[in-house]
């Protein structure tokens, strides 16, 4: 649920992974564990932050797009004139002009090779056909925001609407219209994991629960919409966006490849984000027009998304039918699933794979042997999907939570037996999902009571049974979720592994240039605070610079909660490398050896005597008197290092199945719900969740995070939902009509973590 996962401790009697171990060598100076401040904090408080609309430059032309009003059609005609001739409109494009000057951009992964039967829909504006409610369409630059807004209402476009596939059933049936231009299908891929035998474990079975769940679209609709400012350097043949660029490497990469030039003609920077939660990944056709009419123009073109627009970014549809099924005991012994899901048009980001995710999770943190699950993604008119947290692991444990609930109420046991007598025991792991992922480490066990005893559940119980014969019923809800992250997919781009850069500047400031990028969770600060106490320094004497395809490392930016885990990482361990050197440097200078020396509060201190110098004067002499300061010493003090996890196999085993995601983060959850069974209201009374993300860099951050991440799936259990009408056109445009969880809707909320210290520290 957060982006601070890094590694487990091997507290709880777990096996430690290959972070862990890179973490027991911490410095007596680690500021590992502690409740940093945000570097920033002030700023962003203040409001002086710049966020991407707040670098437009001046006399920069403003992008209005026009989006198509049916979900299906056939363009017979598009006509620029009238908006062409509107006050301070400067230039317009159709699709078919787009595509003299531009292509598609291709895949931001792989494509798996069952589904890929012909051309992504991924251009910047729509060639020939529209296949989606919003699609771009026509465009138009002009001198302000207004005046471009106001000519796309002379644009005239004729239409042959044809009817749309609305659903993944519709999709599949036999004979159904083929939705995506130039495929020979609407199966995108079709996925199986089975393990044991679930057909005899059914046929032995004393109870079976069966039912299904269907999921509607959600998007994560955060405070700053998209932005792009792109600048055409003439002189330089170059191009300069920024905004909203969650993965800029990646960006860069795919506008370069849609505008046929030299990914070195392509600088992408991206400043601080507003929110993202996987909104804001590569592969949106204005990062592509923004590029073409400045170089157009000759001038800074900007754009920013409307809320509407931001709202059309979906994902989650899917359709569940399950079976579940237990031995007299209640020991649970067969898992079945048939998903259907609707991941709406394919374009350029790697999206879609989210549902492949879904039943890679399965059977969660519960000891089923037998599993047979089906997952088919069939392409729809719908909009193309967007990565919205939790990138598809929510469902799947969702679901499996359901049935078990399910199975509880037929048999007439209690919900919490049944969970507590089939979690996977801690000395059960590793184990191997079916998927072929190794979950390594968890007590789920442990998790469970500890809940128990902070929600006092007992007492939720007796007031739930008070109220069972009042118009106000109170329910009761527990539920796991076990989260895989830091994926490292083959075929994704850039992939499984994250680079950093420390230096160290004649003066002693410090600077850490990642690949990856923060999302506005803080992980700069988490980064800052890895390689600061290291060095020996404080938090805020390191600056952290990210999202610069210029100046960074080529990195994969924000995913899969990748920023410390990798990122971090590869930074601690430059820092690690750095802090050798300024460990011979003082050695130099304070005689010893380099192992008795430690950097702490600034300095660096010969352990056998006690005497010091400053980490800063070191830094200077290591740079004006190199050969005796810095002997034995490699120079410049700036030290590049990688990090790939180990808990990752590409080679498939005997099932034909990979491990892609190497941590396996998970918590447990109570919610106490009030309904009114005479209106439908409800109302949430109380929450609390015990979580184990991991080793925790800064526990505050973590807290703040998950916090967040708790209100994002209350939002989307009670109110929030994408809908269209019957002519599949979106209905929920605005904060009036997709509804979000505000401060008052929300209950009481007590968080813990499994473990009180994950870093073991001594003083």
């Amino acid at each position: 649920m957060s982006n601070q996962r890094t590694a487990r401790s091997g507290q709880s009697g777990r096996r430690a992974t290959n972070m862990e171990q890179t973490f027991k060598d911490a410095s007596p100076g680690s500021l590992l564990g502690e409740n940093v401040a945000r570097l920033d904090a002030a700023r962003f408080v203040s409001g002086r932050v710049d966020y991407g609309a707040d670098l437009i430059p001046a006399g920069a032309l403003h992008l209005a797009i026009l989006r198509s009003a049916h979900a299906c059609a056939t363009i017979v005609s598009i006509d620029l004139s009238g908006a062409l001739a509107m006050p301070g409109v400067v230039a317009g494009l159709t699709g078919e002009d787009a595509a003299r000057m531009s292509d598609a951009m291709p895949p931001a992964m792989d494509l798996p090779a069952q589904g890929a039967r012909g051309p992504l829909q991924s251009r910047c504006l729509a060639l020939e056909h529209a296949t989606y409610f919003g699609q771009p369409v026509a465009a138009l630059v002009a001198t302000s925001v207004h005046d471009a807004q106001a000519a796309l209402a002379k644009i005239r476009v004729e239409y042959e609407v044809q009817p749309a596939t609305a659903n993944a059933r519709d999709a599949l049936r036999e004979g159904a219209p083929v939705v995506q231009p130039g495929w020979d299908t609407n199966l995108f891929v079709r996925d199986r994991i089975r393990s044991g035998d679930a057909d005899a474990a059914f046929e032995r079975a004393a109870h079976i629960a069966r039912g299904e769940l269907t999921v509607g679209p959600s998007t994560s609709a955060p405070m700053e919409t998209l932005c792009y400012v792109a600048q055409w350097d003439a002189h330089g043949e170059r191009y300069t966006l920024t905004g909203t660029f969650q993965n800029p490497h990646t960006s860069r990469w795919l506008i370069a490849a849609a505008l046929r030039v030299k990914e070195s003609q392509v600088r992408v920077i991206a400043p601080r984000i507003g929110g993202t939660f996987g909104l804001k990944m590569a592969g949106h056709p204005e990062e592509v027009l923004v590029a073409l009419f400045s170089r157009i123009t000759k001038r800074p073109v900007a754009w920013v998304e409307e809320r509407r627009e931001t709202l059309l970014a979906g994902a989650r549809s899917q359709h569940h039918s399950y079976e579940i099924a237990a031995d007299e005991q209640g020991r649970l012994i067969g898992w079945r699933d048939r998903i259907m899901v609707d991941v709406g048009i394919i374009g350029a980001g790697h999206s879609w794979a989210m549902a492949l995710v879904t039943p890679a999770v399965f059977p969660t943190v519960y000891t089923i042997e037998h599993c047979d699950v089906e997952c088919s993604l069939a392409i729809t008119n719908r909009p193309p999907w967007q990565a919205i947290r939790g990138y598809g692991k929510e469902i799947g444990n969702l679901v499996l939570e359901h049935a078990i609930d399910r199975l509880a109420r037929q048999t007439g046991m209690d919900a919490v037996e049944l969970r507590r007598r089939n979690l996977v025991a801690r000395d059960a792991l590793p184990r191997l999902l079916p998927s072929g992922l190794n979950v390594d480490s968890g007590d789920y066990p442990g998790g469970l009571e500890q809940l128990l005893t902070m929600f006092d559940y007992e007492q939720w119980q007796e007031r739930a049974s008070a109220a069972r014969t009042s118009e106000r019923r109170i329910g009761i809800g527990i539920a796991f979720e076990l989260t895989p992250e830091g994926g490292a997919r083959p075929g994704n781009f850039p992939n499984g592994y994250e680079t950093s850069t420390v230096r160290m500047m004649p003066s002693g400031d410090v600077q850490v240039l990642t690949g990856v990028t923060s999302p506005g969770s803080g992980s700069d600060t988490g980064i800052a605070q890895m390689v600061a106490g290291e060095l020996g320094l404080r938090a805020d004497q390191v600056s952290v610079i990210e999202g610069d395809t210029d100046v960074t490392p080529l990195g994969t930016g924000n995913a899969s909660s990748r920023a410390l885990m990798y990122g971090g990482t590869a930074a601690y361990l430059a820092a690690q490398e750095l802090r050798a050197r300024l460990c011979q440097c003082a050695a130099n200078l304070l005689g010893g050896a380099p192992e008795d020396i430690s950097l702490r509060d600034g300095h660096a201190w010969r352990e056998s005597n006690g005497t010091r110098i400053a980490v800063a004067e070191l830094a200077l002499g290591a740079h004006l008197r190199p050969f005796t300061v810095a002997a034995g010493v490699t120079l410049p003090l700036e030290v590049t290092r990688s990090f790939a996890p180990q808990n990752v196999r590409v080679e498939p085993d005997a099932q034909g199945r990979i491990a892609t995601y190497p941590t396996f983060s998970y918590s447990v959850h109570a919610a106490a719900l009030e309904l009114d069974t005479a209106t439908g209201n409800s109302r949430l009374l109380d929450y609390a969740v015990v979580h184990d993300c991991g080793a925790m860099v800064n526990p505050a951050l973590v807290e703040a995070q998950l916090r967040g991440a708790v209100v994002m799936g209350i939002g989307v259990a009670l109110w929030e939902l994408i809908k269209f009408d019957e002519h599949q056109r979106m209905i929920t445009d605005r904060f009036k009509s997709y509804l979000l969880p505000r401060a008052n809707d929300l209950p009481p909320f007590a968080s813990t973590s499994r473990d009180a210290d994950p870093f073991h520290r001594s003083a």
